[in-house]
Parts: structure tokens; C-alpha cells; sequence
């Protein structure tokens, strides 16, 4: 899986640019080469650009949230476990504001289940960092389980299916990764209902969404992320 992480990082847009660029650079200052350098380089200012504004990065993402809408209060008695896919610091607040709400719902009768861990720091106390906001919040800590023996999606499918078996659970995480995760949920013969959140299409209906923006190339870099997961997955 080490593998996998190095190629998903290369071909995103924020590293797949820069390499492109550098590669126009070098060829550049070489007599021969100076013309393909040429063109390397404004293909690569060009991919820049599209990667970094909204219309394309909506264009990425809208396949992958489209299929998955937040959670009804009509179906929040679906289910008694709610299944938390860690995601990042970046993420994980919003993740867990989600579970917040699913156990609130529930009057704190669901139990939470948190899944993952750093791939690149095992150790790290992510999932006890979630596990504290729970509790501060008011979730018993009985009902509150840890699952941290996972680094990827692979791993989060098939140690939860070990939980739970096939009992219907709501499984949180972002939007754009949820598409990947029914699937690899369902492959194994698990319920998951999805609960959707922190969606990151946007409008872009001004001329500020044609501007290149660090969230916008950002945005993309988890499309091309999440579509290379799909494609990888087909395989396991």
C-alpha cells in the first residue's frame, strides 16, 4: 500500500504540475529541446490553471456527491452504530460534528465507532482526540469504540465488517469519499447507510470562480484521489 500512496500523491494536480514545469524547464535550457520545453512548460501553466478554479473542480467532484444526500431525521432510527472513517485533521471536526448530531438524535443511544489511524504516524492520537470531543460533548464513553488498527479505506471496510457484522450502521465521512466507501462496504456484504458531509462543490456562478485559488486546486486534488482509489480498488 506504500506504493499506492506514492502514486497517488505524484498524480495529484498540486504535485503532477510542478514536475510537469520543472521537466519544461530543464529541456528548456537545452538547445535541441528548447521548443518541447515550450510547450511542456504552457501545457503546464494551462493544467495549472484549470486545476485551481471552481468550474473544474466542481466538474471532479459533482460525480463523486452527487449519488448521497445528508441524513433524513426521518431515517435517523435506521440504525444503532454510527461508523466514523477518520480522515485527517483537516476533516475530522467536521466528521464528528456529524456523529455529534446522529447521537443527539438518538438521545446518545447509538454507539460510535472510530475508524483509522495516520498511515504515515500509527502512533498519532487521532482517534482519541475524536473520542475526547465526544465526551466532552456529553457521549457516555461506554458508548464509544475505537478501531485504530486501520491506515486506508481497504483496512476501514473490512475491520468494521468484523464490528458489525451485518447490521445497519451510518457510516460518516466526507462526500467526495463516500462513493468508494459504500462501495468497498457493500463488496464485503455490510449495511451502511451513508451520512454524508462536508460536501466541497461550490457555486460558481461569478467571475471569481474562473480565478485559480489554493481550494479549488485543492478540491481537485482530492477528486483525482478518490478516483484513483475507485480504480485501484476494482483490482483487490
Amino acid at each position: 500500500m506504500f506504493f499506492l500512496k506514492v502514486v497517488q500523491s505524484l498524480i495529484m494536480p498540486s504535485a503532477l504540475v510542478p514536475m510537469i514545469l520543472l521537466l519544461g524547464l530543464v529541456l528548456l535550457f537545452r538547445k535541441r529541446k528548447a521548443k518541447l520545453g515550450r510547450i511542456i512548460i504552457a501545457t503546464g501553466l494551462i493544467l495549472y490553471y484549470l486545476f485551481s478554479i471552481t468550474p473544474v473542480a466542481n466538474l471532479l467532484l459533482l460525480p463523486l456527491e452527487r449519488d448521497y444526500q445528508a441524513i433524513s431525521l426521518e431515517g435517523i432510527r435506521d440504525a444503532q452504530k454510527v461508523v466514523l472513517l477518520l480522515g485527517g485533521r483537516e476533516s475530522d471536526v467536521l466528521r464528528a460534528s456529524e456523529v455529534l448530531r446522529i447521537a443527539h438524535l438518538t438521545n446518545h443511544e447509538a454507539v460510535l465507532i472510530i475508524s483509522g489511524t495516520d498511515p504515515l504516524n500509527p502512533r498519532s492520537e487521532e482517534a482519541l482526540a475524536v473520542r475526547n470531543f465526544f465526551t466532552a460533548r456529553g457521549i457516555p464513553a461506554d458508548n464509544i469504540l475505537i478501531e485504530g488498527q486501520s491506515r486506508n479505506t481497504w483496512q476501514n471496510v473490512r475491520n468494521i465488517k468484523e464490528i458489525v457484522g451485518e447490521e445497519p450502521f451510518f457510516l460518516v465521512t466526507s462526500a467526495y469519499h463516500m462513493k468508494r466507501s459504500v462501495k468497498e462496504f457493500k463488496k464485503v456484504g455490510a449495511n451502511p447507510i451513508p451520512a454524508p458531509m462536508d460536501f466541497k462543490t461550490r457555486e460558481a456562478k461569478t467571475i471569481f470562480s474562473y480565478i485559480p485559488s489554493s481550494l479549488s486546486l485543492r478540491n481537485s486534488d482530492l477528486a483525482i484521489h478518490e478516483y484513483f482509489g475507485i480504480i485501484f480498488y476494482k483490482f483487490l
